[in-house]
């Protein structure tokens, strides 16, 4: 269909349409259940007046914004800038009325993180931004409502998902170089003593050396911010020849990571956020 009104703003009920049948299909997506986004392109054009292309263009503006909240998006469907303001609003409301979390299937948590180790790729930290990137107040409000750094802290599930990743991964590795007696003792100590260590993973170089693993997991992507607590920090500063912090990213779909080793202030800028409020003098 051409479309008929080309070069007009896109009309609220317009984009309902595309907000609700994006997530819609980001649910399959994210289950596992495939789909044609070309049928579905033409599906919404013929609802919408729209060209297929306009509305693909639409469906990357809302990854946009989705991955600005440190959230999945569609597979294939990178995200595109230039979103307005309409947009993040219709996404705010589907996030505020949608529990997506409970409607995607537990076993795609775990079941994809774990089914292939060895495949664990671990790539070069992201690079420092030299100043930080301005978003729009409407988005800089938004990610506040829908923070992805707290969402990630409480979500023990995944976090704890992704410390049983690189708990199997660091014993496999070093049985592949022949240190099955050093595999033997790597040890999930937030799991076994609790979070008071300052680490996660006990683990081994191939020389014996120990490694202290702290595991930080998220569903976004790999510029998602993350806490550390203040225990955590000390730890890496007075370890910090043997720390090594992993963070996983897109752990729900195809789990990847990058190393940070020796002190934090390396690699990212460390900002206080919370403060401790007690009554003693």
């Amino acid at each position: 269909m051409s479309e008929t009104i080309r070069g007009t703003d896109w009309s609220s009920q317009e984009v309902d349409q595309c907000v609700d049948s994006y997530f819609t299909h980001l649910l399959l997506d994210l289950n596992g259940q495939y789909f044609n986004k070309a049928s579905l392109y033409r599906k919404l054009s013929e609802d919408t007046g729209r060209t297929a292309s306009s509305i693909e263009f639409k469906f990357q503006n809302i990854s946009a914004v989705l991955s600005e909240l440190g959230r999945e998006w569609i597979t294939g469907l990178a995200p595109m800038a230039n979103y307005q303001r309409l947009l993040a609003e219709k996404i705010e409301n589907r996030l505020t009325n949608t529990d997506l979390e409970s409607q995607i299937a537990a076993s795609a948590i775990t079941s994809n993180a774990l089914e292939d180790l060895a495949s664990l790729y671990i790539e070069a930290p992201p690079e420092r931004a030299n100043k930080p990137v301005q978003l729009p107040d409407y988005m800089e409000a938004l990610i506040r409502k829908f923070d992805p750094v707290i969402r990630d802290m409480r979500n023990r599930e995944i976090g704890e998902a992704g410390e049983h990743l690189v708990f199997e991964y660091e014993k496999r590795f070093l049985k592949l170089i022949d240190r099955t007696d050093l595999a033997e003792n790597v040890r999930w100590v937030s799991k076994e003593d609790g979070d008071g260590a300052g680490y996660d993973i006990l683990s081994f170089n191939d020389r014996g050396d120990s490694k202290f693993i702290e595991v930080k997991t998220t569903t976004g992507g790999n510029k998602i911010p993350f806490f550390i607590s203040r225990n955590e920090h000390a730890f890496s500063k007075r370890e910090s020849e043997r720390y090594h912090l992993l963070r996983l990213f897109d752990f729900r779909r195809k789990p990847r990571a990058f190393e940070m080793s020796g002190p934090l202030e390396n690699y990212v800028r460390l900002s206080t956020e919370t403060y401790r409020a007690d009554f003693r003098a």
